[in-house]
């Protein structure tokens, strides 16, 4: 298998930090994001999105979006489980990484209209600044939503890392890194597990 990625770029980062925690090699492409190579020809017949990462299988075919790729390797390689051993577990897994999910929708989309830094990610960028504010209510629940999911936990879903910590991490590393950002006060549970979370070996996967 090969996996084609691209540096700091949080959903391939997400998906390297899952390979990290995992201990999976696979053959890796770096794709020129800046120069636009997710954009020709040939990557788009590997994913007409022109988005990555983007997972080539064995036989040919390619697996795009990073919760599948996840999901797909979890089945090629169940131990140690990402997902939970258990029904309730597993279940448990894939609602809190739902949240950390639509967090990493919402939060990037108020940033990139309410940050001046997005005007130098993306040039050309219009803004609209009440985009952004409409959605701070939002990002505020889903942070809570988490701040009460992980309770006492070391991790998000439980006492071992799982796909749910891969996805919010990577998120918020990479807005801490281009915007500054950095997690709520009132959240103290979630910015001692990114604390902790920045000390493991996969964190420093770039």
């Amino acid at each position: 298998m090969r996996l084609y990625e691209a540096k700091m770029a949080p959903y391939p980062r997400r998906v390297k930090i899952y390979l990290a925690e995992k201990g999976i090699e696979l053959d890796r492409v770096e794709v020129d994001l800046h120069g636009r190579e997710n954009r020709s020809a040939a990557f788009l017949k590997k994913n007409p999105s022109g988005k990555i990462p983007v997972l080539e299988l064995d036989g040919g075919a390619f697996l795009p979006e990073s919760a599948a790729i996840m999901e797909y390797l979890e089945e090629i390689y169940p131990s140690p489980s990402m997902l939970g051993d258990t029904p309730e577990q597993r279940a448990q897994t894939r609602a809190t990484d739902r949240v950390a999910s639509e967090i990493f929708t919402v939060l990037a989309q108020m940033l990139m209209h309410t940050h001046p830094a997005a005007l130098q990610f993306h040039p050309g960028l219009v803004q609209h600044r009440q985009v952004g504010e409409a959605l701070q209510p939002l990002v505020d629940q889903l942070f809570d939503q988490l701040e009460e999911r992980i309770g006492s936990q070391s991790f998000l879903a439980g006492p071992r890392p799982t796909v749910a910590d891969c996805t919010l991490f990577a998120l918020i590393d990479a807005v801490s890194l281009g915007f500054g950002f950095v997690l709520p006060e009132r959240c103290p549970r979630l910015r001692a597990w990114y604390k902790r979370f920045q000390e493991r070996p996969s964190a420093k996967t770039m």
